[in-house]
């Protein structure tokens, strides 16, 4: 009877240790509530591989400046990696900035580093930018408004470039500065003009001695931020404070 005892007891201890295996502790539900991590945004590294972006960051998007820059909630101005749109003032332009607007204004974007870069010289942050219906250089580079960025050196990764190039089929038309193109209403008949009584003769105006007109002051900004900071910019070419150094890219428009 002893030994039958200790048979049952030992045969009842691996039954027992059989059931806290793996696959019972994988049966158990998960009850902590937490939602699955969201995918990370997949961007072309410099090899031409596609992989998951390390240190991507959300934001808010707050204002579209141009269809190449916007700021985010916190203030920082985020410069699009890879493309070059059409300055604001001009037709080509605004269409960009709408483009823009429409597709990340208000929304919350990913922003994903280029390993190496971080901000430009202007201390914008350099980034790829990822919204709800894509990648933003991608859409915006298909538009006549936008091309892949030639006028320095391009910070985005060889892939990216060569990807962005192959979508750039018509590059961009930008046009020129907008300018009023308001006619005259016109007048409608043919009205006789009413005749208008003869004035009385008026004495000749003695001349005034003329003041010397003020010089006007020169406008000089150091920076690109000062110049923002008195809402000056963006500074053209000819216009008071406008100087070459705040000119990134030799196109005549400063602190854009």
């Amino acid at each position: 009877m002893r030994i039958a005892a200790l048979v049952v007891g030992a045969v009842t201890a691996v039954v027992l240790l059989a059931g806290c295996g793996p696959e019972s502790v994988r049966s158990f539900p998960t009850t902590s509530g937490s939602a699955p991590a969201a995918a990370s945004p997949l961007v072309d590294s410099a090899d031409g591989d596609v992989a998951a972006a390390e240190g991507s960051t959300g934001a808010m998007v707050t204002r579209v400046i141009d269809g190449d820059t916007f700021v985010v909630d916190g203030g920082t101005e985020v410069r699009v990696l890879g493309i070059d749109s059409c300055e604001a003032p001009t037709a080509g332009g605004r269409k960009a900035t709408r483009a823009a607007e429409d597709a990340i204004l208000g929304q919350t974007v990913r922003l994903t580093a280029e390993p190496g870069v971080d901000r430009d010289r202007y201390g914008r942050e350099l980034r790829y930018v990822s919204y709800a219906g894509g990648d933003l250089a991608e859409m915006m580079v298909r538009g006549d408004h936008t091309a892949i960025y030639t006028k320095g050196r391009n910070d985005a990764s060889t892939a990216v470039q060569a990807r962005l190039r192959s979508l750039d089929g018509n590059g961009r038309t930008c046009g020129s500065a907008a300018t009023s193109t308001r006619q005259p209403a016109p007048v409608v008949g043919n009205p006789s003009p009413k005749p208008q009584p003869k004035a009385a003769p008026k004495p000749a105006p003695q001349p005034r001695p003329v003041a010397a007109a003020p010089k006007p002051a020169a406008a000089s900004y150091k920076n690109c931020a000062a110049a923002k900071a008195a809402g000056a910019a963006p500074l053209y070419a000819g216009q008071p404070g406008y100087s070459s150094k705040l000119d990134r890219d030799g196109d005549g428009v400063a602190c854009e």
